[in-house]
């Protein structure tokens, strides 16, 4: 826990020491999205709720944006740890736990820099501030860890090759369209049942329920979804600790 207290106190530095705003850099492209997004939809007065929809679409976007925010930066952070750490690893035998639990460290230190941002939008838009919003600002942390986990998963094969830089490019953009960030849950219809087994889906729509109410989150794939991120973060941790010794190898020939 000490180194990696350490290593998220060299990151953090070197990300955020030299620019002007410092730490505030953490909030500021999630709050500037926000208000671009706000700004773009109808205004919240003119909108027409049917019976779900108990808050207007510039909170639905505004909660959709940041939890997929926090996967798709979770899952970058873990799938680089080798492009950042390999040669420090190889030296001096560094613990990977460290370097695993730092990245956590940092991607947790991102979505709580983007609270106060979906905590502005709610008393923006007039939404009633309830006890359990606590319980949907926890709900957001499944989102981290699956997002923690895929990178995870994927870090041997991120460091071997560029293939996966490369995709990032578009792969943010088609989990956007893919899950309901920009438009609401669909009830009914063939597209409604892809959303009932999509995962990212799921977890947003907890969240996003806890938060405000409304909605009907599919509760059986929230707790499968829950259960394979249980899986598959100590599964990400394995597979990375085996890691090094073989990208060594193959990184030097």
């Amino acid at each position: 826990m000490v180194l990696a207290r350490l290593l998220l106190g060299v990151r953090l530095t070197q990300l955020y020491r030299h620019s002007s705003l410092g730490l505030l850099w953490a909030i500021v492209p999630t709050l500037v999205i926000t208000i671009g997004v706000t700004l773009g939809l109808p205004d919240a007065r003119e909108q027409r709720l049917v019976p779900t929809d108990v808050v207007p679409m510039q909170v639905h976007v505004a909660f959709g944006v940041v939890l997929m925010q926090t996967f798709v930066e979770a899952f970058n952070g873990q799938r680089s740890i080798f492009d950042l750490h390999l040669s420090l690893l190889r030296r001096m035998r560094f613990p990977l736990e460290a370097v695993f639990l730092a990245q956590v460290a940092e991607s947790a230190f991102n979505l709580l820099a983007k609270m106060p941002v979906l905590l502005l939008v709610l008393i923006v838009f007039g939404v009633q501030l309830k006890p359990v919003l606590l319980l949907g600002l926890l709900a957001c942390v499944p989102v981290l860890l699956a997002g923690v986990a895929a990178g995870a998963l994927l870090a041997p094969l991120s460091a071997l090759g560029k293939d996966l830089d490369r995709a990032m490019v578009f792969l943010p953009w088609l989990l956007f369209l893919l899950t309901p960030v920009f438009y609401r849950t669909p009830l009914t219809g063939a597209w409604a049942a892809f959303q009932a087994f999509n995962p990212l889906t799921a977890m947003l729509d907890v969240a996003r329920h806890l938060s405000y109410g409304g909605g009907s989150p599919h509760w059986p794939t929230y707790w499968f979804a829950l259960a394979a991120v249980a899986v598959a973060v100590p599964a990400g941790l394995v597979v990375c600790k085996l890691a090094p010794p073989h990208l060594a190898e193959r990184l030097a020939a």
